[in-house]
């Protein structure tokens, strides 16, 4: 493993990771053992990804302790770690082959648009734990790096289909040619899919689908027998079947997305375990969800229509730098810098801005010391200046021991940020008219820090070849300090006049924007959305004015910095294959959240002092998953994977989710028709009961389909 200690997941074989002890490159940037690594990584495997049953790449994060995944019916999936998240998950940073995915606009990823099928992956690394040091701000709950499929192999091609129950259908193919020091890899998808079924309640979304087709290619070159360039690229475009029947501020119609990425990489081997490296990163995305609301009574309507732009063009283009050097077998040392900047335009959540963002810079480094055969000091840390923050420093102190060559302790500490993300920070949300602004949904007024974490964390590593067992467990304490929240205010005039009636929340901080003036007759929610309740005998008088419908809503948001939330646990994974009885892996995490600070906005009232309930219950108390899988004789393939996620709340747009538990199913058989190693599959999903994710009135279905995989 040493003469592999220091390369880049292309620059080694498949062989290598899936060696008896593998190595792990994300949680510190050197491929290193995970009984040597700062942080706690969870590595799922071709074979995990198989034995899932997946077709989505966001469920595989429902096998990793701690992680919550749900499937949200108005946007992208959501995966946070340890809670506080709601349908953008700011928290976590998500890497492509080591380069970061993370959308500037509003944080996060949107899982189900990103250029990239699982059947590209070839393996996926999970660090569980704060990470800023390595990764910077926004590596703030943990780091997901998603490693693709290395192109090997003179010629290869493969496909695979899927169909199922609700029109769910699924063609993926690929193409690898190697011709020595040139190789390349190609595939390219289409899918359909109906995610959801709704109650049926009045109102509920008539349109629930996606579509999505997407091309990713790369393509490695050795320039001479220690350089090399790489180059990849990931296209995918689709629609979104969304809206509200006989809802006329919310129709149903198609709403269009385009996501692409691309990647160009230059490496130098310049001696034993020493290199440079320098790549440049593209990412841009736009989203098109361009309609009309109509007055549901014309006559009182100034305008015969309103016209909605929920349109949004985002870039991020990063450039990097980074040298690894090792002066002696026990000493290793990484640096590197790199510069980002970041755009977004939208009319409609950043309303007369233009495009908005800026410039990033970092610098980082780390070193390694083995300061005996069982002690390693690791240090290290990034100063960084984002454009939305004074100047960040994230630092990480780690102590390994080895309890035995395949057993080892791990000890801790560090510090590390969030920078707010371009919504946070300057969201001007606004439906507007010919005569001004119909409504204001968010919009930013605050100067805001950067959230702030100390973390601490004890972990056990253990990689027990003779019994077939690997162990990772850990317990763990973080303190969040300035955490970014959004809260409602009453932003109307004449609502907040109606407070001798009722109080209807606190008022905003800022003024009504010149032109704010909702337009009478359309639909939408009520100025005063309940009957007020006036005793007998009382003199006070509601003008019929105050309950006219208005297109919009008289409260706005914004985001503030809320108090300290302390978060502290523990998770463990094991992984056991057995040669008669199979392959068992299982995560547990135990999560507990107390916010002491601030539920709401002192600054606007100083009597507004109150525990964040909502982020209390934002992660289950427990959460387990087991996946079992065994091959049998004939080709037979079967595995059976358990879920148990225990009661809790999805903070902001998000509902109670009530504790339950799925169950999938995966049975393969191998048929040596075409090609080489066939394989057609049933795969069965939350087969014992339907159950809500993130928004109650949807559910998450029951699901059958069948699989056919060929190579050629």
């Amino acid at each position: 493993m040493s003469c592999l200690a220091l390369a880049e997941p292309h620059d080694v074989s498949e062989s290598d990771y899936l060696a008896e002890i593998p190595v792990v490159l994300t949680a510190s940037r050197i491929l290193q053992s995970p009984l040597d690594a700062p942080a706690p990584v969870t590595v799922i495997d071709r074979e995990t990804i198989l034995d899932s049953g997946f077709s989505e790449i966001h469920d595989i994060f429902r096998l990793v302790p701690g992680f919550l995944v749900a499937d949200s019916p108005s946007g992208s999936p959501v995966v946070v770690n340890q809670g506080m998240g709601d349908a953008h998950s700011r928290r976590l940073l998500i890497l492509l082959d080591g380069r970061a995915l993370y959308n500037p606009f509003q944080g996060g990823v949107d899982w189900q648009d990103l250029p990239l099928r699982l059947e590209d992956i070839e393996r996926i690394e999970v660090v569980r734990g704060p990470n800023p040091a390595s990764y910077g701000a926004n590596a703030f709950q943990g780091v997901i790096n998603i490693i693709t499929r290395l192109p090997l192999g003179e010629k290869e091609q493969g496909l695979v289909l899927r169909a199922g129950q609700r029109e769910f259908g699924d063609l993926y193919a690929f193409m690898v040619r190697g011709s020595g020091d040139t190789n390349w890899r190609i595939s390219a998808s289409a899918r359909h899919a109906t995610n959801f079924r709704d109650l049926g309640l009045p109102l509920q979304a008539a349109n629930e689908a996606i579509q999505r087709q997407s091309i990713n290619a790369q393509l490695t070159k050795t320039l001479q027998r220690d350089e090399e360039v790489s180059f990849r690229l990931g296209i995918g475009n689709g629609q979104n079947e969304i809206g509200q029947i006989a809802d006329a501020s919310d129709p149903p119609r198609e709403a269009e997305v385009d996501e692409a990425f691309f990647d160009i990489g230059w490496k130098r081997f310049y001696a034993e375990n020493s290199e440079v490296s320098l790549r440049y990163f593209h990412y841009g995305r736009k989203e098109r969800d361009q309609f009309s609301v109509f007055p549901a009574n014309p006559a009182l309507a100034p305008v015969a229509s309103l016209s909605i732009m929920n349109n949004l063009d985002v870039r991020r283009d990063d450039i990097e730098f980074q040298q690894i050097h090792a002066w002696t077998n026990t000493l290793t040392g990484l640096w590197g810098v790199g510069v980002r900047n970041d755009a977004a335009e939208s009319p409609n959540a950043l309303f007369g801005m233009g495009s908005v963002g800026g410039w990033q810079s970092q610098v980082f480094g780390n070193l390694d010391w083995a300061a005996s055969p069982k002690w390693l000091l690791h240090t290290g840390g990034m100063v960084e200046k984002h454009y939305n923050t004074d100047l960040l420093f994230s630092p990480r102190l780690a102590f390994n021991f080895r309890i035995t060559p395949s057993q080892s302790l791990r000890f801790s500490v560090g510090r590390g940020y969030r920078a707010p993300t371009i919504f946070e920070a300057k969201a001007r949300e606004m439906v507007t008219w010919s005569g001004g602004i119909a409504e204001i949904d968010h919009y930013a007024d605050r100067k805001l820090e950067p959230e702030k974490l100390d973390y601490a964390e004890l972990g056990y590593i253990g990689h027990l070849q003779p019994y077939g067992m690997r162990i990772d467990a850990r317990v763990y304490l973080n303190k969040y300090n300035n955490f970014i929240d959004e809260q409602s205010c009453v932003l109307d005039a004449e609502t907040r006049a109606a407070k001798p009636f009722i109080d209807y929340g606190t008022t905003c901080g800022f003024n009504e924007p010149a032109g704010y003036e909702r337009p009478l007759g359309y639909s939408g929610k009520a100025w005063i959305p309940h009957p007020v309740y006036i005793p007998v005998g009382d003199p006070r008088k509601i003008d019929p004015a105050y309950i006219s419908q208005r297109y919009g809503h008289y409260k706005a948001f914004y985001f503030f910095n809320a108090g300290n939330i302390r978060v502290h646990g523990g998770d463990l994974g094991l992984d056991w294959g057995h040669a008669d009885w199979g392959r068992f892996r299982i995560s547990h995490a135990i999560t507990r959240i107390s916010a002491s600070g601030l539920g709401a906005d002192v600054v606007t009232n100083a009597s507004n002092i109150d525990r964040d309930v909502d982020m209390e219950t934002s992660a289950p108390q427990h959460s387990t998953s087991l996946l079992w899988s065994n091959r049998f004789s004939h080709g037979v393939r079967l595995s059976l994977a358990g879920y148990w996620v225990g009661e809790m709340k999805w903070p902001n747009d998000g509902d109670k989710q009530p504790a339950y538990r799925r169950f999938d199913l995966r049975l393969g058989k191998v048929l040596n028709l075409l090609g080489k190693d066939d394989e057609l599959s049933l795969s069965l999903q939350n087969f014992n009961s339907e159950h809500t994710e993130f928004r109650e009135e949807y559910l998450v279905e029951r699901r059958a389909f069948l699989t056919y995989r060929v190579n050629f």
